[in-house]
């Protein structure tokens, strides 16, 4: 599927970031995102697969889907 495609409200970009730093970017996006909004977040690293549901589930953000798109996967996260 297209990422272009998929609606969302805001879309950030967390690709080519290390450690902390993906979390540092999807949470200032996640600060000006008006509740019930839905954010989609893109990077490259796979590891991000079971990192970003964790993140979800920590800051009690609902993970509404994700996918993979070439060779970038994606999360939908609606706050």
């Amino acid at each position: 599927m297209d990422t272009d495609s998929i609606p969302c409200d805001m879309y950030v970009d967390i690709s080519g970031l290390d450690c902390g730093a993906p979390f540092s970017k999807l949470a200032e996006a996640v600060d000006v995102l008006e509740d019930g909004k839905v954010l989609m977040a893109v990077t490259q690293k796979e590891a991000m697969l079971s990192d970003v549901p964790a993140y979800c589930r920590q800051m009690n953000l609902e993970l509404v889907g994700q996918g993979e798109d070439d060779q970038q996967f994606y999360f939908l996260i609606k706050k």
